[in-house]
């Protein structure tokens, strides 16, 4: 079954409420008409990387809940997993078993050997695209004393898959046939980029490699009826190519090119976009991993996109920097901004509302992360007790607090936008851009009779959607209750 047009939250197990019951609870009592589908950030035993270190895929972490927990909400909303490409834990039961038996054990293929790429000139080093300020190697000790190298791209915590291994298809495509059995219907694929270990390459998204994989993943979701997202930041055109290729592409360049044009009064490069961007495409402003700067490199000019990052550093924690300073073979630059999005707006509560609907009427399905349905503002006590930048985006609320937060008349307007944009049918039809100023947007969705307008100015942050009643077929303006 095709997945839901409509709006999907993206939210952590345990930070509404106490793990997955309270999250159906919030679920159901909140955004029941509003939202669609469900991408539950990773439920799994992990021992690092805020989850992203899973022991298996198969198991739920207790302190979240139960596998039924998570089905009871797949029997409501389309669920969305994450499904970890390069690595699995250092404490997973297989790397175990290779540490205690080394090239005997039944997994060892599993994992790559790094000394299967010697010898390794420094050339062929420098060109590693790595996530860290030093080769993404680390040596380990097997059980009769012996020593090796596995592969480790982002912390040693966290050990690569080798992809040259049938084993490492076996395993994840298992992974895949349980987890769509208790209702997943979109697996993000996480760090997938990052699979390809080719010498002589930068072994980051090496073609075609890349889509050969891809293709395997996207046949086995496809048999149950499932979609796969892979998840990149890179040049645009990787995105492209996925929904080409018949995969959901994640629209990364959208929350940079709309904050540019609410920060400078211009949508000449969001409508660029607009003209080229994927339709097969889930739709963000934010995420879990603040805002990505990467995507948008290509869409606007190097000297605004500083400008854009001078302006949203001054109510941010400090950026997320691809490693450029301690090796040749990083790639360097701002990676992502530590803001939430209704900083990076100021706290315009105006601009906040246009900017979602803009997203709304994107092409694509539109995902709105927790923080961003709370109109939740940066946490720096969070980053100050943890020290991870990240988390001044990734606050924990009881579900008092989201009570809260729910009756604030912002928060009101946006469900409002998200109940239109799930359930009127015209945003299953065609989208049409249309003539508007240098600080304007103007864009529709038609289908048969039905229609609805959105209408920008992103200068003043004023916007109305007009729309074709569905009962009495006249034109009429969405009014907020709020």
């Amino acid at each position: 079954m095709a997945l839901k047009n409509q709006v999907q939250l993206i939210v952590y197990p345990n930070r509404m409420g106490t793990g997955l019951r309270d999250l159906g609870t919030m679920l159901e009592k909140h955004v029941l008409d509003a939202v669609g589908g469900v991408h539950i950030l990773p439920i799994y035993p992990s021992n690092a990387d805020g989850g992203f270190s899973p022991l298996t895929h198969k198991e739920v972490d207790p302190d979240y809940g139960t596998w039924e927990d998570v089905e009871a909400i797949a029997k409501r909303f389309d669920l969305c997993l994450d499904l970890t490409l390069n690595h699995i834990s250092d404490e997973s039961p297989e790397f175990i078993d290779f540490l205690n038996k080394g090239k005997s054990s039944e997994y060892a293929d599993l994992f790559v050997d790094v000394d299967d790429f010697e010898p390794m000139s420094q050339e062929n080093l420098a060109k590693i695209h790595i996530r860290k300020e030093k080769l993404p190697f680390r040596e380990i000790t097997f059980g009769d004393g012996t020593k090796g190298r596995v592969w480790c791209t982002f912390t040693e915590r966290q050990v690569d898959l080798n992809y040259d291994s049938p084993k490492t298809y076996d395993l994840l495509f298992d992974y895949m046939r349980f987890m769509m059995a208790r209702g997943v219907k979109l697996f993000r694929l996480d760090a997938f980029g990052y699979v390809t270990k080719r010498l002589g390459t930068n072994c980051f998204i090496v073609e075609p490699e890349i889509w050969d994989i891809l293709e395997r993943f996207r046949q086995v979701a496809a048999d149950d009826g499932a979609e796969i997202m892979p998840e990149v930041h890179d040049h645009f055109s990787h995105q492209l190519t996925m929904a080409n290729r018949g995969m959901y592409a994640y629209g990364f360049a959208l929350p940079v090119l709309v904050l540019h044009a609410f920060l400078r009064q211009d949508t000449t490069y969001l409508k660029n976009w607009l003209r080229i961007c994927p339709h097969r495409q889930v739709t963000v402003l934010d995420t879990h991993d603040g805002i990505c700067i990467p995507d948008a490199e290509h869409l606007i000019p190097p000297d605004e996109i500083k400008a854009l990052i001078d302006d949203v550093s001054q109510r941010s924690e400090d950026p997320i920097l691809r490693r450029s300073a301690a090796h040749v073979g990083s790639v360097g630059a701002i990676y992502q901004l530590t803001c939430t999005y209704f900083d990076a707006l100021k706290r315009d509560e105006k601009a906040y509302l246009a900017a979602r609907a803009i997203q709304f009427f994107t092409p694509g399905i539109p995902q709105v992360y927790y923080m961003g349905l709370l109109g939740a503002t940066n946490d720096h006590d969070e980053v100050q007790k943890t020290g991870e930048l990240r988390d001044i985006n990734r606050s924990f609320f009881t579900l008092e607090e989201v009570d809260e937060h729910m009756r604030a008349p912002m928060v009101q307007k946006l469900v409002q936008l998200m109940k239109f944009r799930s359930q009127y049918p015209a945003f299953q039809g065609r989208f049409d851009l249309h003539y508007s100023d240098k600080n304007g947007l103007h864009l529709s969705w038609s289908q048969g009779e039905l229609r609805a307008d959105l209408e920008v100015n992103c200068e003043t942050r004023e916007f109305a959607i007009h729309y074709v009643d569905e009962n009495t077929k006249e034109r009429a303006t969405l009014q907020f209750d709020a």
